[in-house]
């Protein structure tokens, strides 16, 4: 297993190298197998025809849910384009159902009926196992389709292979697998314009599958109960020029600017990541799954009379196996590639077990989240949901999941125990509710920026436009982004930054009447209001308004921490997102961030991922030549994605991560203000990691306080004038003394506040071991470390859950394996004698310690004996 051989790898699928940079995987430690895509845009089949189908048994309620939430567009008889560019025309969907009681077969009719009676660009068609039903429900579907034989397997051959009249092509080009207990977070058109972009990605077709139920933060296999780290070598692709080539309407301009999609390669995943054919939400070529099934039919043929398309789970099961046994046969026409969403796109409620054929375990209420949410899981007591018989009810009484719950919840597995349902009426009543204050306040200090400003703050207004296109039935209770106050703060900025900005939200305001835009200037003691909208909105007054107010201040001190205070007091609303003026921000990020923080009170920080790019030629060779909002704030110089930053999602393990390195990027954050007030704001004699002081100070308050979101939330600008860049040493020194305070404090009992015997340079060499003066020094930091693992788990045992618990003693396992090899790597040479394999005796501290802590890593220990004495 890949967990196995590499015994480094845990810190960089958790972590990244051990520095104070923000990304998990650095380009140094990107493995020689990673994926590098060539791309041919031009050779997309934009449009193609897929064939979704869906399994269920015994489960029309869960069925139901998942046809709500792929969204459905209905037909407008009233409009002429009826959404020409839609995926959904060239999308057929195919249930093959079974229902082992009248009740339930009661409810799949309930189902087919109710998209009969509605004008949908899709009507799913119904096949039941053991009799026909629903042959009314498409009009394609002729009198010499109808099969006699009802068996899965004859029914899976005609929900593949049929032919359909308003397909594109004679055959579908791609497959979308689905089980009744998988719900989307998004609709079904971008989900699969996000996969059928992953497959069409590289022109020599290197990708072999989409898995929908995976993204970024997914570090825990809920069917097998144990840890699942993500892969090494995945790198992060923008799929923006397909998605606008596909979504070329305005009824589509929020698809376009979805961010991207992951890419690593199969082998190197393993548990979750090493699973290729997945019915739970997989995506493939059609003629790959031909490929399988012909496989599994040549593989019964040579059983004599086994018969491998049964069932779902034993289809799911020899698919697998086709996979591996035809894995000479993908490699040679390259499919060695795996995609995931960079956003959660899918959970899978494994509430209930309606089949023998596996016995996958039933998630409890709660697993898999990763924060206590502060709403009640309502119906929970009256219904369980543990028995399909009983979620009948729900069918019956027309309750829906409340899906704005699931995309304001973070989880660490694909299946989940929650069943959220809508509460009609706190959704009345909040709706009702109104708040003088801005839904978010957006802080930017600006010092420089002039080139890149204006992107910036268009970025920022766009999230409220983005919102108020959606229409009214997508938007939940809690994503009202209709009011927002963006706090500029002038630190010592003379090149003219600000005034770009303002100017591009006045060019902006052209092309949007409904945004009331308000600038309040207090450098000088003015205000300025834009009177040509005021007009405009007498004329629109029936319309709903967008209010935005952009207020200008003066840093009282110079230096970011002075400048990011100074904005605080400025903040009206409690909820502050901060940004740089050279940054972007994805779509969807404010949104996703405001959904989070009203569910989970106790949570006072929320990040997420960012994708780091320049503008300069010679930093990448991943090409990205459309950035987010591209076409309303065009940039001049061809961009290039240089890493993505990846921060866990599990609140103590971010916690215990963070004693290492700044473990979420700045720029990302949206914050409780009152928190940030309770600890004193930013610490303004900290020039260079004020972020960093200050989120140890609020991890001091409670181990579960900072929480990041896994989607990309800003693409972040790396040039010659990041503070990264010009005060690195600086920085780093800041870091190191900042976690030498955090880490006394850790250390030292209530009966004594100070640990003598801890030093700053065992910080130093346990953050950044290739530093180390010497092997005692290494000895020292692994020494170190054992006392942070002890007392911080001692310390917050009735906070961290058993799978933080677990994450942390795995990257304790990885940090001392590095330690170890950096130990004879470096010393070694000179100090033969303290290394003695897989001895108690040796003097090396390090080495034992290892060699204690992960006995099955002998072979590597063996391989740097090995290679000491060779040289």
């Amino acid at each position: 297993m890949a967990e196995e051989t590499d015994f480094i790898g845990l810190i960089s699928s958790f972590l990244g190298p051990a520095s104070d940079d923000v990304d998990r995987v650095s380009p140094a430690q990107v493995s020689s197998a990673a994926p590098s895509i060539s791309k041919n845009n031009n050779d997309f089949d934009v449009l193609p025809s897929t064939r979704v189908v869906i399994f269920s048994k015994d489960r029309p309620w869960q069925l139901q849910q998942l046809l709500r939430s792929m969204k459905l567009p209905i037909i407008d008889n009233a409009s002429s384009d009826n959404h020409e560019a839609s995926f959904v025309q060239h999308v057929d969907i195919f249930i093959i159902c079974r229902a082992t009681t009248a009740d339930f077969a009661e409810g799949y009719e309930q189902i087919r009926q109710s998209y009969c009676q509605v004008d949908t660009q899709i009507k799913p068609c119904f096949l039941y196992e053991g009799e026909w039903m629903g042959r009314d429900a498409l009009d394609h579907v002729s009198t010499s389709d109808i099969i006699e034989n009802k068996s899965f397997s004859s029914l899976l051959e005609y929900a593949l292979n049929t032919r359909c009249s308003n397909a594109a092509s004679p055959a579908p080009s791609f497959v979308m697998f689905l089980t009744d207990d998988c719900v989307l977070l998004d609709c079904l058109e971008v989900v699969l314009a996000h996969a059928i972009g992953s497959l069409q990605y590289d022109q020599k077709d290197r990708v072999f599958n989409f898995l929908t139920r995976l993204h970024p933060g997914i570090s825990r296999c809920q069917t097998r109960d144990c840890m699942s780290p993500s892969p090494r070598d995945w790198q992060y692709h923008s799929l923006i020029s397909y998605l606008n080539s596909a979504f070329d309407t305005d009824a589509y301009e929020s698809v376009k600017h979805h961010d991207g999609i992951y890419l690593y390669t199969t082998k190197s995943g393993s548990i979750e990541w090493n699973y290729p054919f997945d019915l739970s939400g997989g995506v493939y070529r059609y003629k790959d799954v031909q490929m399988i099934l012909k496989q599994i039919r040549t593989e019964d043929e040579e059983c004599n009379g086994k018969d491998g398309l049964s069932h779902p789970n034993t289809f799911e099961v020899r698919g697998n196996q086709a996979v591996l046994a035809l894995d000479n046969d993908l490699v040679a026409e390259r499919k060695t590639l795996s995609a995931l969403p960079s956003r959660p796109l899918m959970v899978v409620l494994a509430i209930n077990r309606v089949q023998d054929v596996c016995h996958a375990p039933i998630a409890g209420s709660g697993e898999g989240r990763v924060a206590q949410s502060t709403l009640t899981d309502n119906d929970n007591n009256s219904t369980d949901p543990t028995d399909p018989s009983a979620l009948l009810k729900l069918l019956q009484n027309g309750r829906n999941l409340d899906l704005e719950r699931y995309l304001s919840t973070p989880y660490n597995s694909s299946h989940i125990g929650d069943v959220f349902l809508c509460d009609q009426l706190n959704v009345s009543q909040s709706s009702e509710l109104q708040d003088l204050s801005p839904d978010v306040s957006v802080l930017i200090p600006v010092h420089r920026g002039v080139d890149f400003a204006s992107h910036s703050i268009v970025s920022i207004i766009m999230q409220c436009v983005d919102e108020f296109d959606q229409p009214l039935e997508t938007r939940g209770p809690q994503s009202n982004l209709s009011s927002m106050q963006i706090v500029i703060v002038d630190d010592r900025c003379v090149d003219g930054s600000i005034d770009v900005m303002i100017q591009s939200c006045k060019k902006l305001l052209a092309s949007q009447p409904n945004i009331l835009l308000t600038v309040f200037d207090h450098r000088e003691g003015q205000i300025t209001l834009h009177k040509e909208h005021q007009q405009q909105q007498k004329r629109h007054h029936m319309q709903s308004t967008i209010s935005i107010a952009i207020d200008i201040i003066a840093s009282k001190s110079p230096g970011v921490a002075s400048a990011l205070n100074s904005g605080l007091e400025h903040c009206r609303s409690e909820l502050v997102a901060r940004m740089d003026a050279d940054d972007i921000t994805a779509p969807g990020r404010l949104i996703s961030q405001l959904r989070f923080m009203r569910g989970n009170s106790s949570v006072n920080v929320v990040g997420t991922s960012a994708v780091i790019f320049s503008t300069k030629d010679d930093l990448d060779k991943n090409d990205c030549p459309i950035v987010p909002y591209h076409s309303v704030a065009p940039s001049s110089n061809q961009c290039h994605i240089v890493r993505t930053s990846l921060s866990v999602i599990d609140p103590g393990f971010i916690s215990w991560t963070m004693l290492f390195t700044c473990t979420i990027s700045h720029p990302t954050i949206m914050f409780r203000k009152s928190a940030i007030d309770e600890i004193r704001g930013y610490d303004e004699s900290v020039k260079c990691a004020e972020d960093y002081d200050l989120w140890l100070r609020m991890l001091e308050k409670g181990c579960r306080s900072i929480l990041c979101l896994p989607f990309v939330g800003v693409w972040h600008r790396k040039h010659k004038h990041n503070n990264s860049v010009t005060n690195s040493l600086a920085q780093k020194t800041e870091a190191n003394e900042a976690c030498y305070r955090t880490v006394k404090k850790i250390l030292c009992s209530p009966d004594d506040e100070t640990d003598e015997s801890l030093d700053i340079e065992h910080i130093t060499a346990l953050k950044d071991p290739a530093t180390a003066p010497s092997l005692d020094s290494i000895n020292n930091a692994a020494l170190l470390l054992m006392m942070m693992e002890s007392s911080f788990l001692q310390k917050n045992d009735m906070c961290l859950t058993e799978h933080e618990v677990k994450l942390i003693q795995n990257d304790c396992n990885a940090r001392i394996g590095e330690l170890a090899t950096i130990a004879i790597s470096k010393f070694g040479k000179d100090n033969t004698d303290h290394f003695k394999f897989n001895s108690s005796e040796g003097p090396c501290y390090v080495w034992r310690l290892w060699s204690d802590r992960c006995p099955n890593e002998q072979f590597q220990r063996l391989s740097l004996l090995c290679h000491l004495t060779s040289t």
